[in-house]
């Protein structure tokens, strides 16, 4: 799967790019902030070529923050997919 065609499932799994509030990234992870947590579709992103985890990590006022784990090196180039595919730059 390109990451083009990956940021486009992921997209979708967030319930739509109007869905993300919030992208961001680090070394090995996407870390992700929704309008609408219910929204997610879990069961599209697991097994997903290249996404090793999906984590819920509490963030305070904010609610929940979705981080997927990547792997080192590949988080900027999937940041970058997403932006694109969502047709924003976050």
């Amino acid at each position: 799967m390109t990451l083009c065609n990956l940021a486009d499932v992921l997209l979708t799994a967030f319930g739509g790019a109007q869905n993300v509030r919030r992208l961001r990234y680090c070394a090995s992870r996407i870390r992700v902030s929704l309008n609408e947590d219910r929204g997610l579709n879990r069961d599209g992103i697991a097994g997903l070529e290249g996404i090793k985890a999906l984590l819920e990590v509490p963030d305070g006022e904010n609610g929940v923050e979705y981080q997927l784990v990547v792997g080192p090196g590949n988080a900027r180039s999937l940041y970058q997919a997403l932006s694109e595919a969502a047709g924003r730059d976050y």
